[in-house]
């Protein structure tokens, strides 16, 4: 039960910072912006790094932070769910 309420939360809150990124794509505000960016930044870490590192295009590192968080909350998922078995064998 735990595990999805925490899987369902980052979910939630990266389509959240997703939607914020459309609205600013929209209306071109600086303040939705730096909320995007905290939103989407510490959701997605470390894999939103990896174009700086690499030197990708400017379209490269819009994907990665939009889609770096979904690596994470995919991590989260399966390891509660290997926890989950391991701890509790017949569905507690």
């Amino acid at each position: 039960m735990i595990c999805r309420i925490i899987t369902g939360l980052m979910l939630l809150a990266w389509l959240a910072g997703v939607a914020l990124f459309f609205v600013n794509q929209g209306l071109d505000n600086d303040v939705l912006d730096v909320l995007t960016a905290l939103v989407l930044t510490p959701l997605g870490l470390p894999w939103n790094l990896a174009p700086i590192f690499t030197g990708g295009s400017e379209a490269m590192r819009l994907a990665v932070a939009l889609g770096a968080p979904v690596i994470n909350v995919l991590i989260v998922w399966s390891l509660c769910r290997v926890l989950a078995r391991r701890l509790c064998p017949r569905g507690c």
